[in-house]
């Protein structure tokens, strides 16, 4: 009887233990394809969905790779960069040295490349973005990273001599945008148009050393250099600028692609409040530089021994993309020698509703770069009022073609001395002069072409026989 007893109980104990492993292998089976459809949905989310889902909750490590890798286009690239090196560097000298002799200041004769070789190392292409933003078009963001080994040497000639000076360890980072302009005909593109994004900023790093000799011999030249590179970059090659290249196969307007003016932001420059002293004697003697693009800065008068001037002056500028680009205001005190930044502050034109005017009160910045900052002390406010206004398609070709008549303007300015660069601010302190207006010669030219300039560029921009330091 114990014994059947016995089997009885084994059997049931067994059974049960079957029937147990059983149903635990069918929850888990049944929480597994639970989670799968809970993943793929989730899949299916963006980043909105997430929010909404999650309220404040959401969690920041959470992110979305808008780019794709491209492991085989680096490949390729490194197999063909040998060639493609050498025909780019022939382009980058014809091109890059036009700009180079418009942007250099006038106490250097001359500058140019000596040498130009973009070396061995290939950029390394870290991800690509494919978007159709607008009909017709295909645009492709290109992240880029580049440290090669390039051969750059400048010959730069000054009033002491030429000192070549090489470019050495130079790193890019950057994005490149390439919009493909569709056509119907072979080869299906009539342009590419090619730029470089202004989010996040371009970076370009390297330094600079004298060819058989040493920088410190003269002061200057290392930041003349530095602010020469970062002008062409901002003012030709940042978007919203860009470089249209036609394609052959398709009969194309190039001009349809280029970049034109889309509004005029109206600056008035009412004041600055509690800026930094540089003087050991006396108080600093501000004026203010504004800008949206490099070659366009306009300047204020400049106010004597006052940290709290207040100067009421007005500007008008011109914008070819409120969406991407920014006004720009630096403020300056007048030295005997180099100018000295007391500040700098930028205002983005996408904070603006056009029409309606806006009063800004900035805070100084020791250089809109934060990483590089040192220096955390305060340097004061600058107050400034702001209106944009967008251009009707007349107004727009008006604008067009005074910007080309003060880019005229400004490089007689720079063969006569009174600008170094085309890129310095024009003087507004002499509007009320009789050398702002008249005269003979090319400055009292250059002066009726920047009057006449004055409506869309700048009323207060004049032309006068002072030079600017």
């Amino acid at each position: 009887m114990g014994l059947i007893s016995g089997i009885l109980m084994g059997m049931i104990f067994g059974v049960s233990l079957m029937a147990g492993w059983l149903q635990m292998m069918k929850y888990r089976s049944g929480k597994r394809i639970g989670k799968a459809v809970d993943i793929k949905t989730l899949s299916t989310l963006n980043r909105d969905d997430l929010r909404k889902i999650c309220g404040d909750n959401y969690p920041e490590w959470i992110s979305f790779p808008v780019f794709e890798q491209a492991k085989w286009l680096n490949k390729q690239l490194s197999k063909l960069w040998p060639f493609v090196a050498e025909a780019a560097s022939a382009v980058l000298k014809e091109s890059v040295e036009p700009l180079l002799e418009d942007y250099r200041p006038t106490a250097v004769n001359s500058l140019k490349f000596a040498k130009l070789s973009l070396g061995t190392v290939a950029p390394k292409i870290e991800g690509i973005r494919v978007q159709s933003l607008k009909k017709g078009q295909v645009t492709m963001d290109i992240d880029l990273r580049w440290g090669g080994d390039p051969n750059i040497v400048l010959e730069v000639d000054t009033p002491v001599g030429n000192i070549p000076i090489q470019l050495k360890d130079l790193q890019v980072f950057t994005v490149v945008r390439v919009i493909f302009h569709l056509a119907e005909e072979m080869p299906c593109i009539s342009a590419l148009l090619v730029a470089l994004l202004s989010e996040p900023k371009p970076r370009i790093d390297y330094t600079l050393k004298a060819v058989g000799g040493s920088l410190t011999g003269l002061p200057g030249i290392s930041d003349m250099i530095d602010d020469t590179v970062e002008s062409i970059v901002t003012d030709t090659l940042q978007w919203p600028h860009r470089i249209v290249v036609p394609m052959g196969g398709t009969a194309v307007d190039a001009s349809e692609f280029e970049l034109k003016p889309e509004g005029r932001l109206t600056v008035t420059v009412v004041r600055a409040n509690d800026l930094k002293n540089l003087e050991m004697i006396g108080k600093s003697d501000p004026y203010v530089v504004v800008h949206i693009r490099p070659r366009f800065k306009v300047k204020t008068k400049t106010i004597d021994n006052n940290l709290s001037p207040v100067w009421n002056e007005t500007f008008e500028l011109i914008a070819e993309d409120r969406e991407t680009q920014g006004l720009t205001v630096e403020v300056f005190d007048k030295d005997i020698g180099q100018d000295q930044r007391l500040g700098i502050a930028k205002v983005r034109l996408s904070e603006l509703e056009p029409e309606k005017p806006k009063e800004v009160n900035l805070r100084l910045l020791a250089s809109l770069d934060t990483l590089k900052v040192k220096d955390k002390k305060d340097r004061g406010t600058c107050t400034i009022k702001l209106l944009y206004h967008l251009f009707s398609k007349e107004e727009q070709l008006v604008a067009l073609e005074e910007e080309k008549r003060i880019l005229e303007a400004r490089k007689e300015m720079k063969e006569a001395g009174v600008i170094e660069s085309t890129a310095d601010a024009v003087d507004a302190s002499a509007s009320g002069s009789s050398t702002a207006t008249g005269g003979s010669g090319i400055m009292g030219s250059v002066g009726r072409e920047l009057s006449k300039a004055g409506k869309f560029m700048g009323r207060t921009i004049t032309g006068h026989s002072k030079r600017i330091e």
